[in-house]
């Protein structure tokens, strides 16, 4: 989501109530709306991180 948005702050507090398994959010400070264009490096390695986190993954 797009933090500098009109009402973003309201928004980001109901995330865990939308999105209950969530496992943890990442913010990138400075990142615009093309997250993975703009931070491939960054986004790659939280996806990473996030699939070796699963069960049953190795």
């Amino acid at each position: 989501m797009v933090l500098g948005l009109r009402g973003a702050e309201a928004t980001l507090a109901l995330v865990e109530q939308a999105a209950p398994l969530l496992r943890r959010g990442v913010i990138l400070p400075g990142c615009g709306h093309w997250t993975q264009q703009e931070r491939p490096d960054e986004v790659g390695r939280e996806l990473l991180d996030f699939l070796a986190g699963l069960p049953g993954t190795r």
